[in-house]
């Protein structure tokens, strides 16, 4: 049987971080560990951002990609998550 991680109060465990370093490595990461709806929401705008995009300038869509992939860290995150179900309880996680 292999180990299992660790989890904390709230029965967040760490899961093993995503290697994301391509769109597509993002999409996989955002299917398997991101938040409910987040593949889809990011495919949305992405899309947009590159509709919107002069052909010479990309930062739009490069900022798409920046959020949701800080969105894959924080939902990787057993602190952070700790912290918002704190905050959505109302308490102050002491």
């Amino acid at each position: 049987m292999s180990a299992q991680p660790e989890k904390d109060d709230n029965g967040w465990g760490a899961m093993p971080l995503p290697e994301i370093r391509t769109v597509e490595d993002l999409r996989t990461a955002l299917s398997r560990y991101g938040f409910p709806g987040d593949r889809e929401r990011f495919e949305d705008e992405l899309a947009a951002a590159i509709g919107a995009a002069p052909l010479n300038d990309f930062e739009g869509a490069a900022a798409v990609v920046r959020a949701y992939r800080h969105r894959v860290l924080i939902r990787n995150s057993p602190e952070i998550m700790t912290a918002l179900e704190d905050a959505r309880a109302g308490g102050t996680g002491t």
